[in-house]
């Protein structure tokens, strides 16, 4: 009754991966952004100014951009690992 296991084939669990972690990407800007336009209104309700959502609302854009560049090295990292491994030229052609 018990089903074999089979592997996982290489190629599909890269492709999960990715989609996983695009969506958490997408994930993060989000929060990134309401977060910080979040905690800049209600500091702008509580201090009675007009200016700190927009203060935090640039953290948070700022925090959203630091986690895509981190995404994309990481990317770019293992894009080039998996060129020297398969002993490739990074797709170009001489």
């Amino acid at each position: 009754m018990l089903r074999e296991r089979r592997a996982i084939d290489p190629d599909s669990k890269k492709m999960w991966r990715s989609a996983g972690t695009a969506g958490a990407l997408g994930i993060e800007i989000a929060l990134c952004i309401v977060i910080g336009a979040g905690g800049g209104y209600l500091l702008d309700r509580k201090l009675n100014t007009h200016w700190i959502m927009y203060l935090g609302l640039l953290f948070g854009i700022g925090a959203a951009i630091k986690g895509i560049m981190r995404v994309t090295k990481q990317y770019k990292r293992e894009s080039a690992a998996e060129d020297r491994k398969q002993g490739g030229n990074g797709g170009r052609s001489n």
